[in-house]
């Protein structure tokens, strides 16, 4: 009972371990996009780790369950073998009796021999009237004395006669129990060595398979052990991209929180002085581009549709959403900053109600504060624009007047 449970135990780690090698292993922690490892991916790894950590505690008690179980197999083939040592003993023993019991056997057998012997002259004799003979002698005795003698001669024969059958008769008796004994001790011995020896080959062929098994179980334990190792290497190096990807996040947004201000302090200097652009006063530098320059910048950003997003880059082979803005307008001599909190104050702003192919459309987590703009588009007509969105998608034409929408920018002609 103990040993089947010690099967059972090592045959379900072993195939939590299988399933386990079937497990695709996890991708190597990287920055994921600018936002580095998202939380979510973190705590999947953490999960992960965790899910590892039970099936290892698990192995271990399957391992020690089996190897209890091999400890008692052991024990029980140990006392196997030495029941069949004791039985080979008892065997040799009785095979010794019973050459002893030969001896007997032999004389027993010689002694029916010489009664048979006995008998058989006596046999002869009555056939031959030997009985007849003395009867005569009986009748033609010459007196009474030798009469008598006769008749007491006669008997002391008949005496004779049955005490040889007699003999016979316990010669056999004795021969007959000697041989069953002998017989019953021989078999006894030869179906004990037998049994103990079945027993030996089946002990020690319960140890040979359960050795198998705590061995099949440690190996799957180990490749578990080293699997939880890199499992957790991968999600400590996840966390500490995170953590990276995070500062740097910080650092960038306090970037741009400050860039912004001081483009809206120059913006209200420069009110202040009652500069407009486009207005009276103004110079050349706050003219807004031209519709012409617009939609060629506008024809430039759409032959760009299918080419992949990529943080920070801008063309001519994959782009972000400023950095698409950027090269489109830099193709007809229009410069513009590769961000949006930049872009947001290089042009005029405009309302939604004017807005023609080219203008720029900016989006925001809060649409009354501009340092929180995180995404630019270009205006094409009724309702869409051009954009690069996201890590994964494509340059594509989607809907502008999102719930995000902040507001609209015609750049400066510089």
């Amino acid at each position: 009972m103990r040993a089947r449970a010690g099967f059972r135990a090592g045959a379900a780690a072993v195939l939590a371990g299988c399933a386990l090698l079937t497990t695709a292993p996890p991708a190597a922690a990287s920055h994921g996009g600018p936002g580095g490892p998202t939380a979510a991916q973190v705590q999947a790894s953490k999960d992960r780790v965790a899910r590892l950590e039970r099936q290892v505690r698990a192995a271990s008690a399957a391992v020690a369950s089996s190897q209890s179980a091999l400890d008692q197999l052991t024990t029980d083939a140990e006392v196997a073998v030495e029941a069949y040592n004791r039985a080979v003993i008892v065997a040799t023993a009785a095979q010794q009796r019973l050459d002893a019991d030969q001896v007997v056997l032999d004389t027993a057998a010689a002694r029916v021999r010489v009664v048979r012997h006995k008998v058989g002259a006596y046999a002869a004799d009555a056939y031959r009237g030997a009985d007849l003979a003395n009867l005569d002698a009986l009748f033609s005795s010459d007196g009474p004395q030798s009469l008598l003698d006769r008749l007491s001669g006669l008997d002391a024969v008949a005496r004779a006669q049955r005490a040889v059958l007699q003999d016979l008769a316990a010669a056999q008796v004795y021969q007959h129990g000697v041989q069953q004994q002998a017989a019953a001790i021989a078999k006894q011995a030869t179906d004990a060595a037998a049994a103990a020896a079945r027993a030996r080959d089946r002990a020690q062929q319960q140890v040979a398979a359960q050795t198998a098994a705590v061995a099949g179980l440690q190996q799957a334990q180990q490749h578990l052990a080293d699997v939880l190792t890199h499992a957790r290497a991968h999600a400590t190096a996840l966390e500490r991209a995170r953590l990276a990807a995070l500062a740097r996040a910080r650092q960038e947004a306090a970037a741009r929180r400050a860039a912004a201000a001081a483009a809206a302090a120059a913006a209200a200097a420069l009110r202040q002085k009652n500069i407009h652009p486009g207005g009276s006063g103004s110079s050349s530098y706050f003219n807004t581009v031209s519709a012409g320059t617009e939609q060629a910048a506008l024809n430039y950003a759409e032959s760009q549709i299918g080419k992949p997003y990529e943080w920070g880059a801008a063309g001519p082979n994959s782009y972000d959403c400023s950095g698409l803005v950027m090269w489109a307008y830099a193709k007809v001599g229009v410069t513009v900053d590769h961000w949006t909190g930049f872009q947001w104050n290089e042009g005029a702003h405009i309302a939604l109600s004017d807005l023609r192919a080219g203008d720029l459309v900016f989006f925001a987590t809060n649409t009354n504060d501009p340092n929180t703009i995180h995404h630019v588009g270009m205006y094409i007509g009724n309702g869409q624009m051009v954009e690069a969105p996201y890590t994964g998608a494509n340059v594509r034409i989607s809907n502008a007047f999102r719930d995000d929408l902040i507001g609209a920018v015609r750049l400066y002609q510089h």
